[in-house]
């Protein structure tokens, strides 16, 4: 009979320890919980991993109740401020909430009260996001170019792959990874050093492509892909680089040109095209194709003069139509000038559906990335109007990639630190409407405040990039194609 007895009374134990008791008579707090990362008042995707984080309140005892109109909230009750979410639980919630809100009940407890925060609203979105982001892993400084790499990660999970490392490269630099669309299996990137290149994913077949073209200014840089993947329009720039000493508002490093000029690669033909309009005296840059493709957008600035300081130069976004039949470009138009944008405008973005357009705006050049005052704005395309969103901070925002719906974006930011690059997700609505930007969820609560990383060129992609180490070296490696000029 005793026997009996202990088996219940450890049953109730058990029973108690896995379905956390609520809390009564709790004192009221007017406030929400601050939380790390900040995961309050924002929209997630349907298809996203737990947003795990810290409660940034003391206490003893924390209880998490996470909840919507439909499906089985999720408990946590522990001495651990650290919020980990299960993983099947927190799909399942999201799945049966699409549209709908989410919930986020904090209560704390210290100096044996319990003390009760003001719910957290969330919302889950009915758009999914793509299910991988791409990026490259370098550290937040020069002298330690030589260790990158490339990663893939996995958005619904917390699962990472890791597509090479530079060390394998003889430490060779890689950047300007770019896709077509979201395409995983349509994408390029650079090498540089002794085995330099672009290196070429497309159709199954990877290639590596060199551009020692007399008429162009050098290799190609900055790029972006036809949306019909025949044509890849490329930046040729002589590139140079400033170190401030004492900074130029709190800026150490600013990338700019001596000469910039844009091309036009035909990876059928292996053909380079130049035109006059987009190669001219101008310093052009930074090209980016319409939805439709029948719009090459970039920006331009005046020739390069010598010892002129970098802070006067400005940037103007322009657009140029362009007809793949007959291969033409018709005569560039202002779209928006710096003057009117009230500063240096860089990286225009255009969205899949073809209705907007994000780019970044800063005090002088087309480097957002090490300028505290580069920020993100939006144009809609319809009507010519642009604004700068309520989605900025006091630090650097810049590399923007939509997802393959057009109603998520990722972006770079320094906000957590000012030192190093993170990527931000925000949803956008069909009208141009802003969710309130939310960094990437990590599996450790904790994990940006130990990681040092520059997520750098965030890409959203559709699927995964499947290829390994020994067919990107095999290329890598080898002697590259050399294009011609047509």
């Amino acid at each position: 009979m005793k026997r009996y007895k202990y088996i219940i009374i450890l049953g109730v134990l058990l029973f108690s320890t896995c379905f956390p008791a609520p809390v009564t008579d709790c004192i009221q707090e007017e406030n929400i919980p601050q939380l790390f990362p900040d995961y309050t008042c924002i929209t997630i995707p349907p298809n996203l991993s737990p947003t795990n984080f810290a409660i940034r309140e003391k206490g003893d005892e924390f209880l998490v109740r996470i909840f919507g109109e439909a499906g089985k909230e999720i408990v946590i009750r522990q001495s651990d401020c650290n919020i980990r979410i299960h993983e099947k639980k927190w799909k399942e919630l999201l799945d049966a909430n699409k549209g709908k809100k989410l919930n986020i009940s904090v209560a704390v407890r210290r100096e044996k009260e319990w003390y009760q925060y003001q719910n957290i609203e969330n919302m889950v979105s009915i758009d999914s996001i793509d299910s991988y982001l791409f990026y490259r892993d370098i550290v937040p400084t020069n002298s330690l170019w030589n260790k990158m790499a490339m990663h893939q990660r996995e958005l619904q999970s917390f699962n990472e792959y890791k597509l090479f490392d530079n060390y394998r490269i003889e430490h060779n630099c890689m950047n300007c990874h770019t896709f077509n669309r979201n395409n995983p299996s349509e994408f390029l990137f650079h090498v540089r050093g002794n085995h330099g290149g672009t290196v070429f994913y497309k159709d199954g077949v990877l290639s590596k492509i060199d551009f020692p073209v007399p008429e162009i200014i050098s290799a190609g840089a900055y790029c972006n892909w036809h949306p019909g993947g025949k044509l890849v329009a490329f930046a040729v720039n002589k590139i140079k680089q400033n170190y401030y000493l004492s900074g130029y508002g709190d800026k150490m490093k600013e990338v700019f040109d001596l000469e910039s000029d844009i091309v036009i690669y035909d990876t059928e033909s292996n053909h380079v095209l130049t035109f006059p309009q987009i190669a001219s005296d101008q310093r052009e840059n930074l090209p980016a194709w319409s939805a439709d493709g029948q719009t090459l957008y970039y920006v331009t600035t005046p020739p390069y003069i010598p010892n002129m300081p970098n802070e006067d130069i400005l940037y103007d976004l322009m657009g140029v139509s362009y007809d793949i039949q007959t291969n033409r470009l018709g005569e560039p138009k202002m779209i928006l000038s710096s003057a009117e944008a009230g500063g240096s405008i860089s990286f225009p973005t255009p969205s899949p559906d073809g209705r907007f357009m994000l780019f970044c705006v800063a005090d002088f050049g087309y480097f957002p990335v090490n300028n505290k005052s580069a920020d993100i704005y939006l144009m809609d395309l319809e009507t010519g109007e642009y604004l700068k969103p309520d989605i900025n901070s006091d630090e650097s925002e810049s590399y923007v990639s939509w997802s393959s719906s057009g109603r998520w974006f990722v972006f770079s930011s320094r906000r957590l630190d000012g030192m190093t690059s993170k990527p931000f997700l925000c949803h956008i609505s069909r009208e141009g409407a802003l969710s309130k930007p939310f960094i990437l969820p990590q599996k450790d609560p904790g994990y940006y405040l130990t990681d040092h990383r520059n997520f750098s060129r965030p890409e959203l992609l559709n699927g995964r990039v499947e290829l390994n180490f020994k067919k990107l070296s095999r290329v890598i490696f080898s002697e590259s194609v050399t294009a011609t000029s047509l």
